[in-house]
């Protein structure tokens, strides 16, 4: 994967420990980390992020509500959910909301790894063409 801003935000701090160091290991990515739905807003904010990693069931603020705050902060952000307590009405609210796709933890990072790898092509995609639409502009 080429290099990307990453985040990571899940309550079980294990997790987001083992999760960070297989994908810098098997990816030479360095995510960031946020614990709770408060933390990772503030850090969308300051940081200009490509994708989130973002669990659904949070103390505070949920993932979904998170999800939505993201994209309001910044649409271009792609989210993964990444959660072992998502229901098809969660994943359904999920997609309405704009988050890239859905992953359940018990399919772990064989099949997270590629999502994120698609949701940054996906960002670097859409910032492409808001870069043209802004070029045209000018022109």
């Amino acid at each position: 994967m080429n290099k990307m801003k990453l985040l990571i935000v899940d309550d079980e701090k294990d997790l987001c420990r083992i999760l960070a160091d297989r994908l810098n290991i098997l990816y030479g990515i360095s995510p960031d980390v946020a614990h709770t739905g408060d933390d990772a807003l503030e850090m969308v904010k300051k940081g200009n992020y490509d994708v989130v990693v973002l669990d659904i069931e949070m103390p505070g603020i949920d993932g979904i509500e998170t999800l939505k705050r993201i994209k309001e902060i910044n649409s271009k952000i792609q989210v993964v959910l990444f959660t072992g307590h998502g229901s098809e009405e969660t994943r359904r609210m999920g997609e309405v909301l704009g988050a890239f796709s859905y992953v359940d933890k018990i399919d772990g990072l064989p099949k997270l790894a590629p999502m994120i790898e698609g949701a940054f092509r996906l960002r670097k995609v859409l910032e492409d063409t808001y870069a043209d639409a802004a070029m045209n502009e000018y022109n």
